[in-house]
């Protein structure tokens, strides 16, 4: 069986995770008090644990991409006269009222990247565990390919270790000329 969870340190320490389990169902029965004790809920998404990885991977992917596309919407109103936190009100009380767009949002706007609750390496990680698991299914990741190249500008500018919603910077406008 494979188990892996979805949530930041202070969601682990409210055992408030969201456990993505895969794996034969009698395992899964006997382990459920424990996955009880550490989550809110347990998503139980096949027989194969590979399964349980892929989703998490997919998760993660999908909060990369929206870490990356609020950077660059933030960009795009900050370099052009309209306040982001502005933007950022509008999109988070309309389109996209769910906590990934809320807080990554709030913590870009604040430019709280420390401490990392997830690093950003890792954020790199798992966006190429996404790309192999693209690989591996036979599909094309255009988004994911930007992504990465983004996490990797942003590893080099020596942000590695902030939190992965630091790649805002990569996006962040440049002074005119």
């Amino acid at each position: 069986m494979a188990a892996p969870v979805l949530g930041r340190p202070d969601v682990a320490a409210a055992g408030k995770l969201n456990v993505i389990a895969a794996g034969d169902a009698a395992t899964l029965d006997r382990v459920q008090p424990l996955l009880d004790a550490i989550g809110q809920k347990t998503w139980r998404v096949g027989n194969d644990p590979v399964q349980a990885n892929v989703a998490k991977v997919g998760a993660n992917f999908l909060i990369a991409s929206a870490i990356g596309a609020m950077g660059e919407a933030f960009a795009i109103a900050e370099g052009n006269g309209l306040d982001p936190h502005l933007l950022y009100d509008l999109v988070t009380n309309t389109l996209f009222a769910a906590p990934v767009y809320k807080n990554y949002g709030a913590q870009i706007l604040e430019k709280r990247f420390e401490p990392a609750g997830f690093q950003l390496k890792l954020g790199r990680k798992d966006v190429g565990l996404a790309q192999s698991a693209a690989k591996s299914g036979n599909a094309h990741l255009p988004l994911g390919n930007a992504l990465a190249a983004t996490f990797d500008a942003a590893i080099a500018a020596g942000d590695g270790d902030l939190d992965w919603s630091a790649i805002s910077l990569q996006s962040k406008p440049k002074a005119r000329q």
